[in-house]
């Protein structure tokens, strides 16, 4: 009878550990790495934007807007326990003349759909001179689609 309660116990930790371990994978992946369309509407009279953003699975993030020639941003981004995805992002900005006139800094936001083909959420940019003095700030809203995989 000793034996068996020993077996049982046995086959009940296995069976739990591996329960865990797919439970400790699903915490671990983060359903925004890839690529992504996104388009951002501003809620304060900013422009409204379509860049291509690309989440990494290292906490690095890349976007390439099409407004303006080498519009390139990056960020750093973790998911919290809520599964949102919460970004800090940065880029330069430029006048008219394509010379550098500040920076800005975004936060963002953003939830992945049940289905992982989607996510939407809210930004706050904040626009810098070259200086770094504030200059003003910018809110908004988006929602991006998953870009299909193409090898």
């Amino acid at each position: 009878m000793k034996r068996l309660k020993i077996t049982f116990g046995t086959i009940l930790l296995v069976l739990g550990c591996l329960g865990l371990s797919s439970t400790v994978q699903a915490a671990g992946r983060n359903p925004i790495v890839g690529l992504w369309s996104v388009h951002y509407v501003s809620t304060t009279g900013g422009p409204e934007v379509f860049t291509y953003d690309q989440w990494h699975s290292d906490g690095l993030e890349f976007e390439v807007a099409g407004f303006a020639p080498g519009a390139m941003c990056q960020g750093t981004f973790k998911q919290a326990p809520d599964g949102s995805v919460h970004l800090y992002h940065i880029a330069w900005t430029f006048d008219a003349t394509g010379a550098p006139s500040g920076h800005w800094d975004e936060n963002l936001i953003a939830s992945v759909s049940s289905d992982g083909q989607s996510y939407s959420g809210t930004y706050a940019r904040f626009f810098y001179g070259v200086n770094g003095n504030f200059l003003f700030e910018d809110d908004g809203t988006l929602t991006a689609e998953r870009l299909p995989e193409h090898y």
